[in-house]
């Protein structure tokens, strides 16, 4: 890691499909492998040093307590959750330019 670098992490999960892939009620949670090698490459650009977490592979989220809250009050349509340096950034799948532009704004 970059001595003088900030830590971007990007809190996620798997791509899932809660009530099916072809259903109509909900859309898939969490991103793919390419939705999140591409925001991270993106973030990467910016000088950063950038961490992948998987929620469902942590030990223990709680060590997160930003993250943890957030996952506990919205559930997991609020992933992926960024923080640059423990700090939250920005939260939810939007656009990649508007998560950098979050994360962007925190450096």
């Amino acid at each position: 890691m970059n001595k003088n670098s900030k830590l971007v992490k990007i809190f996620t999960m798997e791509q899932q499909f809660p009530c099916g892939p072809k259903s109509s009620c909900c859309g898939p949670i969490g991103q793919s492998k390419e939705e999140v090698a591409a925001l991270k490459n993106a973030i990467e650009k910016l000088g950063v040093d950038v961490e992948i977490l998987y929620i469902q592979d942590m030990e223990n989220l709680e060590d997160h307590p930003q993250v943890f809250k957030l996952l506990r009050t919205f559930g997991p349509m609020v992933i992926p959750v960024i923080t640059v340096d423990n700090e939250i950034a920005c939260m939810g799948n939007s656009d990649i330019s508007e998560m950098v532009s979050a994360v962007k704004a925190k450096l």
